[in-house]
């Protein structure tokens, strides 16, 4: 992780930010309202000094892209059928999990499309993102619940412990860990996550978010991350000696399968270079950059 956070800084005065594109209207319109500012010059120099502020905590290259205030989760090809499952009358707690958090932007979002607020759940591992999310946005309802803890830890995440049969909501604000929500979730996300880490490690991730999936038909684990056409460890191109694991869209998908039976899931990957203009590593010299967006949904 160490590596991660010691990302060599673009040159001053790249930052690419997206919100004068008239084409993000629609994302602009809900940060005026979550932020609680209307005119878009202070909106403007308000995410700007966010953006310095984050950066110095978190110096990914999602941060450099504003893809911190992007909102990702509404961009996925799944999100009209969160969107639809928020507006149905259900007898059973609909949860969505948002993994990698951060700033909490697309909890937000889902909330602000009618999901209700006790039942989204923000997961990070750094408080700081917490206290910085809080800072960005002008929450009238309060935070929504937001969720400090490594799942790969056996305290916030135990793979042996039995789902606890659970009928009655439960209080997302005041979980000291996520072993109730095992079975409970109608969909998570995970967005710039996954390539994070090992093979071994992917793996791990993938096999517990199935646990924590609600085995009704519909629930969903989705996301977007870095893919690559061969399977295998690669270099980063701007950190000498450093490496990440890419999955191929086949190695992806039999990932998947392994955990789920196939005939019990929809798999939906696909791979597509990015816009090299917008990415941080095009700084760097790296001209190919490809992302996979995916779903795994249960039928």
């Amino acid at each position: 992780m160490s590596r991660i956070l010691k990302l060599p800084l673009p040159p001053e005065g790249t930052y690419n930010y997206p919100f004068d594109d008239p084409s993000n209207e629609r994302q602009l319109n809900f940060l005026k309202h979550a932020t609680a500012i209307s005119d878009p010059k202070q909106l403007k120099k308000h995410l700007v000094e966010s953006h310095e502020r984050i950066m110095k905590f978190f110096p990914y290259p999602c941060i450099w892209n504003f893809d911190f205030a992007r909102g990702l989760v509404s961009h996925h090809p799944i999100y009209p059928e969160v969107l639809s499952l928020a507006k149905k009358e259900v007898d059973y707690q609909k949860i969505f999990i948002d993994f990698g958090a951060l700033l909490a932007v697309d909890v937000r979002q889902v909330i602000s499309n009618g999901w209700k607020q006790e039942d989204v759940l923000a997961v990070d591992i750094y408080e700081e993102a917490k206290k910085l999310s809080c800072e960005m946005f002008k929450d009238v309802d309060g935070p929504p619940p937001y969720f400090i803890g490594d799942i790969f830890d056996s305290k916030v995440f135990n793979p042996a412990k039995p789902e606890e049969k659970i009928y009655s909501k439960i209080d997302l604000y005041s979980l000291k860990d996520l072993n109730p929500l095992k079975n409970r979730a109608s969909f998570i996300s995970c967005h710039y996550l996954f390539h994070l880490f090992g093979r071994e490690d992917q793996e791990r991730l993938a096999s517990y978010c199935a646990m924590l999936l609600s085995d009704k038909a519909g629930s969903s684990i989705f996301g977007f991350h870095r893919g690559s056409q061969e399977e295998g460890y690669q270099s980063v191109h701007y950190i000498p000696g450093a490496v990440w694991y890419g999955h191929s869209v086949g190695s992806w998908v039999a990932m998947w399968e392994d955990i789920f039976e196939p005939t019990k899931v929809k798999i939906v990957a696909d791979l597509k270079e990015s816009n090299p203009a917008t990415q941080y590593e095009y700084l760097h010299g790296n001209k190919t950059i490809l992302w996979m967006t995916w779903s795994v949904t249960r039928l």
